[in-house]
């Protein structure tokens, strides 16, 4: 399962700009599909430490 760029920064209280900035430089993990990106929910969680 996938969440949206809105969603991400929705849940860490960022802007969606913080969000895409993330994506462009690796910082969070992406996937594109067509013209959506979808950030791996597995690999995000893991970023903090939550992936257990």
């Amino acid at each position: 399962m996938a969440i949206t760029r809105t969603q991400v920064s929705q849940a860490l209280g960022i802007d969606p700009r913080t969000v895409r900035i993330g994506i462009e430089d690796g910082t969070i993990p992406s996937v594109r599909i067509g013209r959506r990106i979808l950030i791996p929910r597995l690999p995000f969680l893991a970023i903090f430490g939550a992936d257990a």
